[in-house]
C-alpha cells in the first residue's frame, strides 16, 4: 500500500484545514494517509466519527518555540524514515516550515513535496525554495500566481522555475434549500479584507433608500479594534435591526439553506483577495447564489448573472444594488441559486476532486 504524508500544522483554524478534514474523509482506500495536525479543532473534527481505516494521525505537539519546531521536524523525518511515502502535501506555511527545517537531515525530501499555498500569507519563501529543491506548488485557483511578486515569477512561472497545479477547494454533498427566510449571509473573519465596512455603508444606502436588508456576518474576530468599530457604526447608523456581527459558525450548512444570498465582498488590498472563496461554493452546494467583488478567485469562479452577481471592487453602491435585486426578486435568486449547485455537482465535490489529487500525487511520485 502506497503511503501519502498530509501535514497541516498551523496556529489557527480555517479554510485550509476544512478542505484537508474533506480529503482525509474521503481519500481512496487503496492508499495509506498520515495526517500531521496540531490544532485541538483541527483534529477534533478530524476525529469526530473515527478515522477511516487507512489514516492514522501524527499529532503534533507546539510549534511556537524554536524547540518545538525542531521536534515536530524530527516526528516528519521518523515517519520518512519509516514509512518511505511517495508524496507529502504540506498543507499550510508552518507545514512547509517543518519540511524545510527536516531537509537539513534529508535534502532530497523537496521531490516528495507538495506545497498547497491556499493564501496570500505565506511567508520565508527563500527558506522554503531553497530547502525544498524539485517541490512542485498547488494552488486553489490561478488568482495565486496572479498577484505579480508573490510565487510569481521568483518560484513559479520562469522556465527555471516551478510550474503550478490547480487543485480546487470542494464541498460534501448537502441537502438542497431548507427555505428562503430573506437574509443575506456573510462568512468571514473579521479582518480589514473581509468587507466588512463595504456591508455596513451598503446597509445604510438600502435603509435610506427605503429597502432595507436583512445582512448576517459570522466569523472570528482577528481585528478587535476594527470589530469594535463596526459595532459602534452599526449603532450610531441605527443598523442594529439590519445588520448583525455574530460568532463563527463551526458549520454553517444550516444558516446557508435558509438564507436568501451569500455575501463575499472580500478586496484585493490589506491581505485580500480571496484565493478561492471556500463560501462560494458552500453557498452553490445550498442552492444559494453569491453577491460578490469582483476581485481575486471570485471574478473568475462566479458566472455573472448566471450563478451570481459581480459588481466592481470597492462600488458600495453597487453593493447595495445587487442586494437590492436579489431581495425584490426571489425567483431570479433561485434561478442563480439552481445553477451553482449544478456547477458545484459537476466541478467541486470532494468526491470528485480527491481521487483527481491522489491521482496526481501518486502519478508524480512515480515519474
Amino acid at each position: 500500500m502506497k503511503n501519502v504524508f498530509l501535514v497541516s500544522v498551523a496556529n489557527g483554524y480555517g479554510g485550509a484545514e476544512r478542505s484537508l478534514e474533506l480529503i482525509v474523509r474521503n481519500a481512496p482506500p487503496d492508499v495509506r494517509v498520515w495526517v500531521f495536525a496540531r490544532h485541538p479543532e483541527h483534529i477534533a473534527a478530524l476525529t469526530a466519527g473515527g478515522l477511516p481505516a487507512n489514516v492514522t494521525l501524527i499529532r503534533i505537539g507546539d510549534i511556537g518555540s524554536l524547540f518545538g519546531r525542531r521536534r515536530a521536524a524530527f516526528r516528519l523525518l521518523q515517519a520518512c524514515w519509516r514509512y518511505r511515502p511517495e508524496s507529502i502535501v504540506l498543507n499550510t506555511n508552518h507545514s512547509a516550515l517543518l519540511a524545510a527545517m527536516a531537509a537539513r537531515w534529508m535534502p532530497g525530501i523537496g521531490a516528495l513535496c507538495s506545497l498547497y499555498v491556499r493564501d496570500f500569507q505565506w511567508t520565508e519563501l527563500d527558506y522554503i525554495f531553497s530547502r525544498l529543491r524539485g517541490c512542485e506548488v498547488l494552488v486553489p485557483s490561478d488568482a495565486i500566481t496572479a498577484r505579480p511578486g508573490y510565487l510569481v515569477p521568483w518560484y513559479v512561472g520562469s522556465a527555471a522555475a516551478r510550474s503550478f497545479v490547480v487543485i480546487p477547494d470542494m464541498v460534501e454533498a448537502v441537502p438542497g434549500p431548507a427555505g428562503d427566510e430573506g437574509y443575506f449571509l456573510h462568512l468571514a473573519t473579521v479582518n480589514p479584507w473581509k468587507g466588512h465596512v463595504e456591508l455596513v455603508m451598503a446597509a445604510r444606502q438600502l435603509a435610506a433608500e427605503g429597502r432595507p436588508a436583512v445582512i448576517r456576518s459570522y466569523g472570528l474576530v482577528a481585528d478587535h479594534g476594527l470589530h469594535e468599530r463596526l459595532v459602534g457604526w452599526i449603532a450610531k447608523l441605527g443598523l442594529h435591526r439590519q445588520v448583525t456581527l455574530a460568532d463563527y459558525e463551526p458549520d454553517p450548512m444550516d444558516i446557508l439553506r435558509r438564507c436568501r444570498a451569500v455575501l463575499v465582498p472580500s478586496v484585493s488590498h490589506s491581505g485580500g483577495p480571496e484565493s478561492f472563496g471556500r463560501s462560494i461554493i458552500e453557498a452553490w452546494a445550498c442552492g444559494k447564489p453569491v453577491i460578490a467583488y469582483a476581485a481575486g478567485a471570485p471574478s473568475r469562479l462566479i458566472r455573472h448573472g448566471v450563478d451570481g452577481l459581480l459588481v466592481a471592487e470597492g462600488d458600495v453602491a453597487g453593493l447595495a444594488g445587487a442586494i437590492g435585486q436579489l431581495q425584490a426578486d426571489a425567483g431570479l435568486s433561485d434561478r442563480l441559486g439552481a445553477a451553482g449547485r449544478a456547477r458545484v455537482a459537476e466541478c467541486f465535490t470532494a468526491q470528485r476532486v480527491v481521487p483527481e489529487l491522489f491521482q496526481h500525487l501518486l502519478a508524480r511520485s512515480a515519474r
